[in-house]
């Protein structure tokens, strides 16, 4: 490791307590009250399509880090924005994703470390582990199928299939899987698989073992083993703290909101000017930080303020079928579209179809969706990880009876 990354690290470390405090107030976690579960509950259900649109939107640029010329030329303007949503704010949602997982896996823990393991192993293996193999050999299939199409009817076969057919199997299922997005299972199988270690670290070190997974998230450190990211490891075990300590999620980041929305800014800032040099990924790794604790506190706004807000719960079936679908050509066939017909290619045009395709591509989706659930419906719920869509009247205290879709 380069001495430039090695000197963050040292510099945190000899802070003194009061200095950590104020750096980083969002993870001093000390003092708070018993969590009001049923309003996180909603605000975390609302959450989950916006979320799924960002990471559509995540895969829509490529996954280069150009030099951003701040100026108004179509193309510069382009990469500015595209940058900015697709490899920047999208971050956001697999990190909230993660800590969301986190804090519901242990939320039900009530001391019992093995009883509830092994009943979280059981549960996970059918919500987690079967659908990560399941879709992994549904987009393989895909990928051979559609290209011994091609090579039938004289057409060059893609690169997925390159991939598919010579990177061997270690590649394509865990070390880089052949559907990307499922990365983000990957880890999480890894973090269930080492949730008694997570609950020993938690219950030991508290709060101050929280900082120094920040401190290790920030500083770039990472375990050279696909699966252990820090990224899953810090934000999986951030949602734990807050179920196995009780503490109020909610209560807390509202308690930083300003400070959070202003690093989060200024970060962005530092992050974009930064993009593709040495110091990028540090400036952005602070942003994500304080990006999703902003995104909680935007959320928890909305909750109370619109009511319109409860038409976004109860798309948890959906959105999973999203992101394990959309990366499965669907996404590249409506790049291609646009590309060929020179709408993604150069020049303003470029904005209209990177606003338009996560769009179709979301549309799409909910078409197929809702085609798989009416034709093959309980092999579908079990592809799914048996996330059952929930079609029903909800009663709301705050707001008349809504349409409750997942």
């Amino acid at each position: 490791m380069s001495c430039i990354r090695l000197v963050p690290l040292c510099a945190l470390i000899e802070l003194p307590e009061l200095t950590i405090k104020k750096i980083f107030p969002l993870l001093y976690l000390v003092n708070y009250s018993i969590m009001n579960s049923e309003k996180l509950s909603k605000v975390i259900d609302t959450m989950r399509m916006p979320l799924i649109f960002l990471v559509i939107i995540a895969h829509l640029a490529p996954f280069t880090q150009p030099v951003i010329k701040f100026n108004i030329s179509p193309n510069d303007a382009y990469v500015l924005v595209s940058e900015m949503f697709s490899h920047h704010i999208a971050k956001f949602s697999v990190r909230c994703y993660f800590l969301v997982s986190g804090f519901y896996f242990f939320k039900n823990y009530s001391g019992e470390l093995i009883p509830f393991y092994k009943k979280q192993l059981k549960s996970r293996f059918r919500t987690i582990v079967s659908p990560y193999f399941l879709w992994i050999i549904i987009t393989s299939i895909v990928i051979f199928s559609k290209n011994m199409v091609f090579v039938k009817l004289g057409k060059p076969i893609d690169e997925d299939f390159g991939v598919l057919m010579n990177s061997g199997w270690y590649h394509n299922i865990w070390e880089v899987p052949i559907n990307f997005p499922l990365w983000y299972l990957r880890d999480l199988i890894c973090m269930v698989l080492i949730s008694p270690l997570i609950v020993f670290y938690i219950k030991y070190f508290k709060g101050y073992g929280l900082i120094t997974l920040a401190i290790l998230y920030l500083a770039l450190i990472e375990i050279p083993i696909p699966g252990l990211s820090m990224t899953a490891i810090f934000f999986f075990s951030l949602g734990a703290y807050f179920s196995l300590e009780k503490r109020d999620m909610l209560q807390l980041f509202s308690k930083v909101k300003i400070t959070a929305y202003v690093v989060t800014l200024l970060f962005l800032i530092l992050s974009l000017k930064t993009n593709g040099t040495d110091y990028h990924e540090y400036f952005l790794r602070v942003f994500i930080l304080t990006g999703v604790i902003s995104t909680f506190n935007l959320f928890s706004f909305l909750n109370d303020n619109f009511k319109g807000m409860n038409r976004l719960t109860g798309f948890s079936s959906l959105s999973f079928f999203i992101y394990v679908a959309h990366e499965i050509y669907i996404i590249a066939w409506l790049k291609g579209f646009f590309f060929n017909r020179h709408l993604f290619v150069d020049g303003w045009e470029r904005f209209i179809a990177y606003l338009i395709i996560p769009i179709l591509c979301v549309a799409v989706c909910v078409v197929i969706y809702f085609i798989m659930m009416k034709v093959m419906p309980k092999v579908f719920v079990f592809l799914l990880g048996g996330r059952v869509p929930n079609y029903q009247r909800i009663e709301s205290t705050n707001s008349p009876k809504i349409f409750k879709a997942g």
